[in-house]
């Protein structure tokens, strides 16, 4: 019998938001997964794409969980690229790497080691290098 995995946990969770289910329930080999999903934000962000403010861009989470720094801590003034994880959001025990998807730095830091986070909040803003 199949077990759950993180690939099928991200794949199930990708494919319920892009057709608007408000809930999702896996169920393998005795686990259940069990996940309450908030259209708002992806559904805004699917219809619009993300316009940089004039003093930065957000770096949001993708999913819900705890928000826990990653090796390399997000500080003020950090320097980031395409590709480089700020920090790890931790969901049913499952580490999920949130990476930077703009280059710049990061002017202003909004979770705290530990801190409950909403899919689609704000983790940070990055001044986008020019």
């Amino acid at each position: 019998m199949a077990e759950l995995d993180l690939e099928l946990v991200r794949h199930a969770l990708d494919t319920a938001r892009r057709h608007g289910f408000a809930e999702l329930e896996l169920e393998a080999g005795g686990a259940v997964f069990r996940a309450r999903l908030d259209q708002t934000p992806q559904a805004q962000t699917a219809k619009t794409p993300e316009i940089p403010a004039p003093d930065g861009v957000p770096i949001r989470a993708p999913l819900i969980g705890y928000y826990v720094p990653g090796a390399a801590p997000l500080e003020l003034g950090m320097k980031v690229q395409p590709g480089d994880v700020i920090g790890v959001i931790n969901a049913l025990g499952i580490d999920n790497e949130v990476e930077s998807s703009v280059s710049g730095e990061v002017i202003e830091v909004l979770v705290q080691d530990g801190e409950a986070v909403e899919f689609g909040q704000p983790l940070a803003i990055v001044r986008v290098a020019r």
